[in-house]
């Protein structure tokens, strides 16, 4: 059930003058609407100790993230600009406001040079009764959140504090399924909307990938009380919430500060394979770092963790302490020879309208024996299957070339091919049959001083970095968006070099193992 109205202030005239209740509402002046705008911001605007809704998703999913936020040095923060994020919210919102000028054409826009002057606005479409309100700033400051809607819609079926009408808030999100966060968010944006109209509604209604969800308020409530205690504690310093594993050990513009310290503190993080509970049972054991665990010898800490974990965790460390691989299972490293050996790696879009449709577009190649870098781009999805056709075409000969890859992502792209291209089948079955993935190879033979076996992590081990600060898997879609609607060749050779230096990297991680001083470590 909705709350009722808990104040009925001089501007609303509530008349009973039949059994029939009908009720008699004065429009608000400028006057109350000020008064009611002092209210809800306290006299100030948004700052550092509000919770903005949106943030929702780095409470629950990188809490580190807002921790560094509030105490991390400033100097400390990189700007990391989300390029693809940036174009898929401008995306997102075009379709967006189209849809909605289409069912409600009666929509107020609010629009404002200033955060607080779009509040203002959005009271007096409130107060007005607009039918539905694009775009709205909700605030409720004196208790330090506040937020954005995408959208008011006008209710008649119980009163508010600006008449005989609510308002119920649509929310928009660009995913198949409603995520923990989204529904958090919700909830609190409509909290905060029933504070600003005395009147809570019962459910938010979230537009999903083809159909929506209403979301009851009250059954999110509990959590959303103590997902905003947990926020409190981590801005007042009671709270200092774990870091996720490197390189992605917060997100931007925290993520360089946090892979930093996770390193130099040789968090227990370092170790692959551990989750929050074993990392516990180690601190409360007495070991709090990575050499803390090499140190303590694999019979203690086969006490401690069940196996694999065990050793893995052991042996792990003991090539943190040394710097070196340590050698888990002779004959899996190095690759077979070949005569030919390539190094390869597929960009892929994603969808960015309803419209369009998520394809391979570039298949990069570094060959070894030309010591050489070589590209197929398709520009469209109809050119996706000519690419690898090129890709076929490239090779000199099927029974003495190696295809290395690192993860089954490109092995699993070709044959979801073969099955949607008959017509191909046999050419990229055959480009499968000689693919040899590095991460199975490197990863049952060896415990790295790494986080994790993903490249990003396992080739900078080694020494190896990427040369663009500025350009990753996400940036590259967005430099290859642009690049067809511009032409702009400057574009298209950053995602090449983003691409080439992938191919690379797995080859100067096989290069160096080879050569690697191993350890051979017994318990």
């Amino acid at each position: 059930m909705g709350k009722t109205l808990l104040f009925f202030p001089p501007y609303l005239e509530i008349l009973f003058l039949s059994p029939s209740k009908k009720i008699k509402y004065l429009q608000m002046t400028d006057s109350d609407l000020q008064t009611l705008f002092n209210t809800l911001s306290a006299g100030r605007t948004p700052g550092k100790e509000d919770f903005n809704a949106s943030r929702m998703f780095s409470l629950l999913e990188d809490p580190f993230s807002v921790w560094c936020f509030f105490h991390a040095p400033k100097e400390e923060a990189v700007p990391e600009p989300n390029r693809y994020e940036n174009l898929k919210i401008r995306t997102d919102r075009n379709a967006r406001d189209e849809w909605i000028k289409q069912e409600f054409p009666e929509v107020v826009f609010v629009s404002g040079e200033t955060e607080t002057e779009r509040f203002r606005n959005t009271l007096r479409a409130m107060a007005n009764g607009a039918s539905a309100i694009a775009n709205c700033v909700l605030w409720n400051l004196p208790k330090n959140i506040y937020g954005s809607a995408n959208l008011l819609v006008k209710d008649e079926t119980a009163p508010s504090i600006f008449g005989p009408y609510h308002y119920r808030l649509f929310q928009f999100k660009r995913a198949h399924d409603l995520k923990e966060h989204y529904a958090l968010q919700v909830s609190l944006l409509n909290l905060i909307l029933g504070t600003i109209q005395q009147y809570t509604p019962e459910e938010t209604r979230v537009f999903l990938k083809g159909h929506h969800v209403d979301v009851p308020y009250r059954n999110h409530q509990t959590r959303l009380d103590r997902e905003l205690t947990f926020w409190r504690a981590i801005r007042d310093g009671k709270a200092k919430p774990e870091a996720h594993k490197p390189p992605k050990a917060a997100s931007a513009p925290w993520r360089v500060y946090a892979n930093k310290m996770v390193a130099q503190s040789k968090d227990l993080l370092m170790l692959p394979g551990l989750n929050t509970e074993m990392r516990q049972c180690l601190k409360i054991n007495g070991m709090f770092n990575t050499d803390d665990v090499a140190h303590a010898g694999l019979a203690k800490l086969q006490t401690i963790l069940e196996e694999p974990h065990a050793t893995d965790s052991y042996y792990n460390a003991q090539a943190y302490l040394h710097n070196k691989p340590v050698l888990r299972e002779a004959g899996h490293f190095p690759p077979p020879p070949k005569k030919y050996n390539l190094y390869f790696d597929f960009e892929a879009t994603e969808t960015f309208t309803k419209d369009n449709v998520s394809f391979v577009y570039l298949i990069g190649i570094w060959d070894k024996e030309k010591d050489k870098y070589v590209s197929f781009v398709a520009k469209t999805p109809q050119e996706e299957i000519s690419i690898f056709e090129q890709f076929y075409d490239y090779i000199q000969d099927f029974k003495d070339t190696a295809l290395y890859h690192w993860t089954e992502y490109e092995v699993k792209k070709m044959k979801n091919l073969a099955q949607k291209n008959p017509q191909d089948a046999e050419k990229l079955n055959a480009l499968c049959a000689i693919c040899y993935d590095l991460k199975v190879a490197v990863n049952k033979a060896f415990y790295l001083p790494a986080p994790s076996f993903s490249l990003k992590a396992a080739a900078p081990a080694f020494g190896f970095n990427w040369r663009q600060d500025d350009c990753g898997a996400m940036d590259s879609m967005v430099y290859f968006t642009n690049w067809l609607k511009t032409g702009n060749e400057e574009l298209l050779n950053k995602v090449l070099m983003y691409n080439e230096d992938d191919c690379k990297a797995m080859l100067d991680l096989e290069q160096k193992l080879r050569k690697s001083e191993v350890l051979h470590l017994k318990p």
